[in-house]
């Protein structure tokens, strides 16, 4: 491969084009900027001059030195924002997820997934993956055909759609709790009793952790773990069956 050339920038369409993409211009308003039948054209211009498209923008079609912080440069929406935040020295993953509206750094990971990129741990930051773009293409794309079928074609589904109606009410519950964004509270009967359990440091310490950030107390995150794993495997009439109204 023929290493790319920085001075490529200097290039007026090169910039032209960069900079309508970071302002948020369609494909289509930048093709018939250029006066071009097609967005083919403009493609094609930047592949010969070194370039690859990553799903939002032409980055350097150098996968080997070329980080998602260099891909970001011109990324203008939150997963650029983010991946340039995490670019900073002494950036703490936490303070950038809350800072763009994630409870979790779990939940910033699922949001950068959906839009292409995953955790590089070397780098201590997302990178774009391309494969994972065009999974994650390929689902709307089938979603969108799903929603676009006959009443003919939907025969197909009526099975699944059954097996979800016989559990819609355990797919609330689960939908409700994800969405809200918080911890779920569980009330249980009986009076309060000492119970005393030996767990590794690296355990203490998580707990320690997530209880001061998520001002909750030691004993509701272990009531709540034991009230997610008895629901999750086979005891949740034994579990309704102590839980308070």
């Amino acid at each position: 491969m023929t290493p790319f050339d920085p001075s490529v920038y200097e290039d007026p369409k090169i910039k032209t084009t960069l900079a309508m993409l970071a302002q948020g211009k369609s494909k289509q308003e930048i093709t018939e900027h250029f006066g071009h039948k097609g967005w083919f054209t403009i493609d094609q211009y930047f592949r010969r001059r070194g370039f690859r498209w990553n799903g939002n923008t032409f980055v350097p079609d150098e996968a080997e030195t070329t980080s998602a912080v260099d891909d970001a440069r011109f990324l203008n929406s939150k997963a650029g924002q983010i991946i340039r935040q995490l670019s900073q020295n002494s950036a703490n993953i936490r303070q950038v997820a809350l800072k763009n509206g994630f409870a979790t750094v779990d939940e910033m990971g699922d949001y950068m997934k959906g839009q292409g990129f995953v955790w590089d741990s070397e780098q201590e930051n997302y990178t774009y993956s391309e494969s994972l773009a065009k999974k994650q293409r390929d689902t709307q794309t089938a979603a969108s055909q799903a929603f676009s079928k006959t009443p003919e074609d939907l025969e197909d589904y009526k099975e699944l759609l059954a097996y979800l109606l016989s559990r819609k009410d355990k797919l609330f519950a689960l939908l409700e709790t994800e969405n809200e964004g918080t911890l779920p509270r569980y009330k249980f009967r009986g009076s309060k009793a000492n119970k005393t359990l030996a767990f590794p440091t690296s355990v203490l310490t998580l707990l320690s952790d997530f209880s001061k950030e998520f001002n909750v107390t030691q004993r509701e995150i272990i009531e709540v773990a034991l009230a997610e794993f008895f629901r999750k495997y086979g005891y949740e009439e034994q579990l309704n069956s102590v839980l308070q109204a």
